[in-house]
């Protein structure tokens, strides 16, 4: 919003227009530093991009069944600092998953549903559907047949297995 006063009112006939040098100079430094902090990020991410896709080709294709503590909503029924939820994961390339989770009110799985899911370097993210908590993000520390991780935004412990092919549906 721009807002003008009397004080600051442009007078009649007045047409020329004063360019400040000083905020063009400081938009050039900031374009300049911007650049190189995207540049720094690029090659990192090239230095590293061998280890993310032999552990992202790790997990596509497979079925990630596991248990998740987040903490526990003062909307949900029961106690304690941790809510528990249990859930199956079938990892697909394209970033969507097919995804359920134990219903402890019906004592059953949902019905599976496609959700998003990506790995952010060791970073595994999630997209659970209700009951379960919503997005999740962990670090994994543990690769391979296991796999467990932490995350602190918002508090997560993630444990659970991979097995190959989709067992949501039983089909290798």
């Amino acid at each position: 919003m721009l807002l003008f006063s009397k004080a600051n009112a442009p007078l009649a006939g007045q047409g020329t227009t004063r360019i400040n040098t000083s905020s063009s100079q400081m938009m050039l430094k900031f374009s300049s530093v911007f650049i190189a902090v995207m540049l720094h990020a690029a090659v990192l991410s090239g230095a590293n991009g061998a280890d993310v896709s032999d552990e992202m080709a790790m997990l596509v294709g497979n079925t990630l069944t596991a248990v998740t503590w987040v903490p526990h909503s003062a909307a949900a029924p029961g106690g304690g600092a941790l809510s528990r939820f249990i859930f199956q994961a079938y990892l697909r390339q394209n970033g969507v998953a097919l995804i359920r989770v134990w219903d402890a009110a019906r004592n059953a799985y949902t019905r599976p549903v496609e959700r998003n899911w990506g790995l952010y370097g060791s970073r595994l993210c999630l997209d659970l559907p209700a009951p379960g908590p919503g997005r999740i993000c962990a670090e994994v520390h543990s690769w391979g047949p296991r796999i467990a991780g932490i995350g602190t935004a918002p508090y997560v412990m993630l444990d659970g297995d991979l097995k190959p092919g989709n067992a949501l549906f039983a089909t290798r």
